[in-house]
């Protein structure tokens, strides 16, 4: 049953907005009033502190967030440079088998980072194909496309961030860069920059809300957090994974 406010909660409500913004009863709030419209003087140190963190740090979190996949069943390692995270792929896809019959294959982002592996020809010898999303593609190449994830033994995608605290993958949805290449197919991998790692949670959304190149861009359809592979207990309490989504994950951090 729906349960709304009476007119004498919703005035004690709002007095209670007014005492904490320090207001007079008389006074009209105002859309301003309620959302801050700038960054304070913590939220600005920390925006200017991430965007200049040095090397050494950038390390340690990559560190951290190496040891916090461990215990989430996932592998986050670093390499550096593109041949190497496609030397990587090229392991992977070689050594594990497909759910679905023999023939093994491949789907990826329309993304730079994801591109400039060369993934078409690193693959070329393993008679690997591999499907790059078209942003363009209309309708029904859109829905191919699906039933290649669908089929597919990896997908490769990048990510706008990763989180040492809870080596958790952070991903905007954009065109070109669909949500079934990190959900259907069996094995998940995914590549960013060292630039990309941050702290936790509070440094996340704090770029989102204040940094200049989120703040332009805007709200995407919807944003993904990804921490390690598909998992349930929900039979018998005995831990499965990949029984909703992928059964492994892979973040390769290019150095």
């Amino acid at each position: 049953m729906e349960s709304r406010m009476t007119d004498i909660e919703q005035a004690q409500f709002i007095d209670r907005i007014k005492k904490a913004l320090n207001r007079k009863q008389e006074d009209r709030l105002t859309l301003a009033d309620l959302i801050q419209s700038k960054p304070d003087k913590a939220q600005r140190a920390l925006v200017e502190s991430i965007n200049q963190r040095d090397p050494e740090t950038h390390l340690n979190l990559l560190d951290q967030m190496i040891a916090m996949g461990e215990s989430l069943n996932l592998v986050v390692s670093s390499k550096s440079n593109p041949a190497e995270i496609t030397a990587a792929i090229s392991q992977i896809a070689a050594t594990k088998n497909s759910e679905w019959g023999d023939k093994k294959s491949i789907v990826a982002w329309d993304h730079p980072l994801v591109n400039s592996l060369n993934l078409s020809t690193g693959l070329k010898l393993l008679g690997i194909p591999v499907y790059f999303s078209e942003p363009e593609s209309g309708a029904r190449g859109q829905e191919t496309f699906r039933r290649k994830a669908a089929n597919a033994l990896i997908g490769v995608t990048s990510a706008d961030y990763g989180l040492a605290q809870s080596a958790t993958l952070v991903m905007k949805t954009r065109a070109g860069q669909p949500r079934c290449v990190s959900l259907l197919p069996s094995i998940h991998i995914a590549v960013i920059r060292l630039e990309q790692v941050l702290a936790d949670l509070n440094e996340l959304y704090t770029l989102l809300k204040w940094a200049p190149a989120h703040r332009s861009e805007g709200l995407t359809d919807a944003m993904i957090f990804i921490t390690g592979p598909s998992k349930t207990a929900d039979i018998e309490a005995t831990l499965v994974h990949g029984a909703h989504g992928p059964r492994e994950l892979y973040i390769f951090v290019l150095k």
